[in-house]
C-alpha cells in the first residue's frame, strides 16, 4: 500500500483544517496560518485520530482567543463612546488599587517576608524567656546541642556586633564592626560583591582572626571603590588583618537596630561574643535556617528537647522558643498593620460598589442592544463575557496606573512610619507585590462587573420592548440593587470613619497622658567606653564624663540612666519578700533602670517615700555583672501591687534566677525608696509599668546619659558629643535623642495608623457621596414625569425637595445603622491601639453618623434643586 509523501499529507490536512475553521466562522491572519502549518507538520506523522483530536483542541483554543480579542476590542469601543465615565472609572480604580498595593507592600515586608534576604522567609532566632534572645556562652552551648541533632534547621550561625578601633586609611576611627561565623552570610543567602566569604578555616579560637571583610560603604568611603582592596591590611582592635571581601550594600545583622557594621571578622560560634573592644550587645545572637517544609513551632520543639538534654546549670529555667522575624513585631504594631490592610480592602470594596452602580446604569441604558443581540442568536454567556471584558479591561488599566499611585503612597508611608517600623525605610514594589496588584485588578473588575453582566444576560427582547412601549422606567430589581450598593458604601465608610475617629480621640488623650517626668529640655545618648582596653577604668571614666558635661554652658543636670519609661528586663523576673514571715512572691518586672542618684532630679521624677540610695553602694558588689545593687528603689505601681499595705520600705527583692546559670542564687537587695510612675505613649497601658531603679554596675561600659539643658537640640547634640570626645576620642557616641523627639516617637505609632486610616476614610466617604449623588440624580431623571405632574397639581418647591431628599436620606440612614452594627463588632480589634477611649465610644459613633447623614443630604440636595427646574408642560408632553 502506497503512502502519500509527508508534505502532501500535511497539505491535505491543512486543507481539511481550513474548511473546518472557515466552517466555524473564524478568520485567521496569515501569521496564524504559518504557525498553524508548523504545528500540522509536527503532527503529520501521528495517528489520524490523535491528530484530529489535537486539531480540534487547537481550534477551540484559537476560537476562545479570537472571541476574547473581539470582546476586548468591542469593550474599548464602548469605553471610547463615554470617555468621561471611562476616565472616572480608571482614576477611581488607580487610586484604590494603588492604596491597596502600597499597604500590601507593608504587609508583605512586615508579616509575610520581613527580612530582605533571599532566605529571609526561613531565618529564625531562638528566644529564651519569651522575648529576649538567649546570648552568652551557655546560649552557644545550647545552640551547639541543637545543631548536633537538628532535623528542622539546616544551619546555625552566630553574630555579634562590636566597636573596634579601625585604621583603614592610616587614621584612627571607632566604627561598628561584627564578628560572625563562617556560615553567617550563606545562611542569609548573600555573597560578597567582591572577593570571597569566610571559610571554616578562618574561624580561629579565642576571638583571633587573620582576615576581614569590609562593608560596601567603607569600601566606597575609605578605599575609593578600588578593586585592588583585596589583600590590603586593615588594623582592627590592635590586630592587622587582610581584607578578603566586600559585603553587599546595607548588609547588617538581622533584627538588630544598630548601624550596619563596617568591618566583619570571622569567629567561632562560642567566641562570637568575645570581641573585647566594647560590645554593643552582651553576647552573640544565634540564627538558624529552617529546612523547607518545617515550621518555627517544629523547630521550637526540637530546641526544647536539646535544652532538656543539658545540665541544669546550663539550660536555665526559662522556656526556649524559635521565633520568626515577624514575631518580633509587637502586638500593637501588628494590629495596626492588619487594621490598615482591612481598611484599604474596605476602600476597594466601596470603589467596586460605586463602579458597579455606574456600570449598572450603563447596562440598563444598553438593555435594548443586549436584547436585540440575544434575539439575533448571541448566547447569554457571550453577552455576560462582553460586559465582564469591559470591566476587567478597565480594572487592569487602573491597576497599571495604580502601580504609580502605590509608589507615591509608599513614599508617604515611609515618611510617616514610626521608629518601631524603621525597617520600612527601604520597602519597595517587589515582584510578589506586583503579582498581587494584577490579581486584585482582575478580581476587582469581576466584582464590579458581575452585577451589570448578570442583568445584561437576563434581558429578553420581549421584556425590553414591552417596557419601552409602556414608557416604563428603570426596573424594580435594578433600583433595589443600586440602592443596596449605596447602603453598602455608606456602611463601609462609617466603619472606616469610626475607626479613624477613635484613633483621633486616642491621639488627643495620649497627648494629655501624665508622663511623670519632664521630657522638654532632656537630651539622651548612649556612650560605649570600650572593653578590655578600659577594663578597671570604667567608673572613673563615667565620672569624668559627668563632670565634663556638667561644666557645659546651659547644662543644669547630668545623670546616668535611660529615658524614663524604658528599662532593661531580667529573663526570670524578680522575687519580692511579702508578709511578716518573709514569704516570697514572683514579680514579672517590666523595667530595670541603672542610674546614679541624681537621675530623679534631672528627669524631674518625684521621690514619694524613703530616700535615694547611697553613692558608696556603687562600688559595692552587685549580684552579677549586670545585677541589682544592694539598695534599690521601686516605682509607685510596683509598691502598690506587691505591698498593698504600703510597707515597701525595708523589704527586699532579687532576681528570680531565670538567667544562666540557673543554679546561682542571686543576693537580696533592700528597697530604700518609692518614686513616681513614669509612662510613655509608646508603652502605654491601663496602669504604669513595674520598674526597679538600681545603681549602675561598676563594670558596665555601655553607659546611658541624660542631660538637662537649656540649649536647643541643634546646639546641644554637637556640644555634648564634643565634650564626651574630649574625655576619650575613641568613645562611641550613639545618636542623641531629645525629650521632644522621644515624646513624638511615642506618639508616632498612633499618629501613623490614624493618618492612613483617616485618609482611607475620607476617600471612602467621597466615593459614597458621589455614589448617592448618582443614584438620586438618576432617580430624578427617571421620575421627571411624576415630579412634573406633582408640580402641575400644586406641589410646593419644599415638597419636591423633601421628596428627593427622602430617597437619599433613607439610604444614608440604612447604611449608618448597618455600619454602626458592623463597627461595634469589628472595631474591638482596635482596643490595644486605643488609650482613654472605648471601641464603643458613643460620642465618636454619634459624630460620625451625623457627618455621614450631612454628606448624604448635601449629595442629594444638588439633584433636588435640579428637580425644581422641571417644566410640568414639557414633562407631560414627554409622555
Amino acid at each position: 500500500m502506497r503512502h502519500k509523501p509527508r508534505s502532501s499529507q500535511a497539505i491535505s490536512l491543512c486543507s481539511a483544517s481550513t474548511t473546518n475553521v472557515r466552517h466555524r466562522g473564524i478568520d485567521l491572519h496569515r501569521g496564524q496560518w504559518l504557525s498553524r502549518l508548523g504545528a500540522l507538520l509536527n503532527d503529520a506523522g501521528a495517528s489520524p485520530l490523535r491528530s484530529a483530536e489535537r486539531r480540534e483542541k487547537r481550534q477551540r483554543v484559537l476560537g476562545i482567543i479570537h472571541d476574547l480579542a473581539e470582546d476586548i476590542r468591542f469593550a474599548w469601543r464602548q469605553c471610547a463612546k463615554t470617555p468621561s465615565v471611562t476616565v472616572i472609572a480608571v482614576l477611581t480604580l488607580a487610586l484604590c488599587i494603588g492604596a491597596n498595593t502600597a499597604v500590601f507592600s507593608v504587609v508583605h515586608r512586615l508579616l509575610l517576608a520581613p527580612l530582605p534576604y533571599p532566605n529571609g522567609d526561613r531565618i529564625v532566632m531562638p528566644i529564651q524567656g519569651g522575648d529576649s534572645p538567649f546570648r552568652g556562652s551557655s546560649g552557644t552551648e545550647l545552640a551547639r546541642a541543637w545543631q548536633s541533632r537538628a532535623h528542622t534547621v539546616g544551619a546555625v550561625a552566630g553574630a555579634s556586633e562590636y566597636l573596634f578601633s579601625v585604621r583603614p586609611d592610616g587614621t584612627m576611627d571607632t566604627m561598628p564592626s561584627a564578628s560572625i561565623t563562617a556560615n553567617f552570610l550563606p545562611l542569609l543567602g548573600v555573597r560578597p560583591i567582591l572577593g570571597r566569604d569566610f571559610s571554616p578555616n578562618d574561624e580561629l579560637p579565642n576571638g583571633q582572626a587573620a582576615v576581614a571583610m569590609i562593608s560596601y560603604a567603607l569600601w566606597q568611603r575609605s578605599y575609593g571603590a578600588r578593586a585592588d582592596v583585596l589583600g590590603q591590611p586593615v588594623a582592627v582592635g590592635g590586630q592587622l588583618l587582610s581584607i578578603v571581601g566586600v559585603t553587599p550594600p546595607g548588609l547588617s545583622i538581622p533584627l538588630w537596630r544598630t548601624p550596619p557594621p563596617d568591618v566583619w571578622v570571622p569567629a567561632r560560634l562560642e567566641d562570637a561574643g568575645d570581641g573585647g573592644s566594647g560590645t554593643l550587645e552582651p553576647g552573640p545572637a544565634i540564627f538558624a535556617l529552617l529546612r523547607p517544609g518545617f515550621s518555627a513551632n517544629a523547630a521550637s520543639g526540637e530546641l526544647e528537647a536539646a535544652a532538656a538534654s543539658l545540665a541544669d546549670s546550663v539550660r536555665g529555667k526559662a522556656r526556649v522558643r524559635v521565633f520568626r522575624a515577624q514575631d518580633f513585631l509587637s502586638a500593637r504594631e501588628r494590629r495596626a498593620v492588619q487594621v490598615l490592610f482591612a481598611a484599604v480592602g474596605a476602600l476597594l470594596l466601596i470603589a467596586c460598589a460605586n463602579l458597579a452602580n455606574l456600570f449598572l446604569a450603563r447596562a440598563w441604558a444598553r438593555q435594548r442592544e443586549f436584547a436585540v443581540r440575544v434575539a439575533l442568536g448571541a448566547s447569554r454567556g457571550r453577552i455576560v463575557r462582553q460586559v465582564l471584558a469591559e470591566s476587567v479591561s478597565l480594572a487592569l488599566v487602573g491597576g497599571l496606573l495604580g502601580i504609580g499611585v502605590a509608589w507615591l503612597a509608599l513614599r508617604v508611608i515611609i515618611a510617616l512610619r514610626p521608629p518601631a517600623l524603621d525597617n520600612l525605610a527601604d520597602v519597595h514594589l517587589e515582584p510578589a507585590v506586583l503579582l498581587w496588584t494584577m490579581a486584585v485588578s482582575v478580581v476587582t473588575g469581576i466584582l464590579f462587573g458581575c452585577v451589570p453582566a448578570l442583568l445584561a444576560g437576563t434581558q429578553s427582547a420581549g421584556d425590553v420592548l414591552r417596557r419601552e412601549t409602556r414608557g416604563g422606567s428603570q426596573g424594580l430589581a435594578s433600583r433595589r440593587v443600586r440602592s443596596a450598593l449605596i447602603v453598602l458604601e455608606f456602611a463601609a465608610s462609617l466603619v472606616l470613619l469610626v475607626g479613624s475617629g477613635l484613633l483621633l480621640r486616642s491621639f488627643i488623650e495620649l497627648q494629655r497622658m501624665p508622663l511623670g517626668f519632664e521630657p522638654r529640655g532632656l537630651v539622651y545618648t548612649d556612650v560605649l567606653m570600650g572593653g578590655r582596653r578600659n577594663q578597671g577604668r570604667i567608673p572613673a571614666l563615667r565620672q569624668e564624663t559627668i563632670d565634663r558635661l556638667r561644666s557645659l554652658p546651659g547644662v543644669t543636670g547630668v545623670a546616668i540612666g535611660v529615658m524614663p519609661g524604658k528599662g532593661y528586663r531580667f529573663m526570670g523576673g524578680l522575687e519580692a519578700e511579702t508578709g511578716a514571715q518573709g514569704s516570697v512572691t514572683g514579680v514579672p518586672t517590666e523595667g530595670i533602670v541603672f542610674i546614679t542618684p541624681d537621675y530623679f532630679r534631672v528627669a524631674n521624677i518625684a521621690l514619694i517615700q524613703g530616700r535615694l540610695p547611697d553613692m558608696s553602694e556603687m562600688a559595692a558588689g552587685h549580684g552579677g555583672p549586670i545585677g541589682l545593687s544592694p539598695e534599690v528603689l521601686v516605682n509607685r505601681e510596683f509598691a502598690r501591687r506587691v505591698w498593698p499595705d504600703g510597707h515597701a520600705i525595708g523589704t527586699r527583692v532579687r532576681e528570680a534566677g531565670g538567667g544562666f546559670p540557673a543554679a546561682r542564687v542571686e543576693p537580696w537587695s533592700t528597697v530604700v525608696g518609692v518614686v513616681g510612675d513614669t509612662q510613655m505613649p509608646e508603652v502605654r497601658g491601663d496602669v504604669a509599668a513595674l520598674q526597679v531603679y538600681s545603681l549602675i554596675p561598676p563594670i558596665l561600659g555601655d553607659v546611658p546619659f541624660i542631660v538637662r539643658t537649656t540649649m536647643s537640640g541643634d546646639v546641644a547634640a554637637p556640644t555634648i558629643k564634643h565634650a564626651i570626645a574630649s574625655v576619650d576620642p575613641t568613645f562611641y557616641v550613639r545618636p542623641m535623642l531629645s525629650g521632644d523627639s522621644y515624646l513624638r516617637n511615642g506618639l508616632a505609632p498612633t499618629r501613623f495608623a490614624m493618618a492612613l486610616l483617616t485618609a482611607f476614610a475620607v476617600i471612602a466617604l467621597a466615593l459614597a457621596a458621589v455614589g448617592i449623588y448618582g443614584v438620586v440624580a438618576y432617580s430624578v431623571s427617571q421620575r421627571t414625569q411624576e415630579i412634573g405632574v406633582r408640580v402641575a397639581l400644586g406641589a410646593t418647591p419644599g415638597t419636591v425637595v423633601r421628596l428627593v431628599l427622602r430617597d437619599g436620606l433613607r439610604l444614608a440612614v440604612a447604611g449608618s445603622v448597618i455600619g454602626a452594627a458592623v463597627a461595634l463588632a469589628a472595631l474591638r480589634v482596635l482596643r490595644s491601639m486605643l488609650y482613654g477611649v472605648s471601641p464603643a465610644d458613643p460620642l465618636t459613633f454619634a459624630a460620625v453618623a451625623l457627618l455621614v447623614t450631612a454628606i448624604a443630604l448635601v449629595a442629594s440636595y444638588i439633584p433636588a434643586r435640579r428637580a425644581l427646574r422641571i417644566d410640568p408642560a414639557e414633562a407631560l408632553r414627554a409622555d
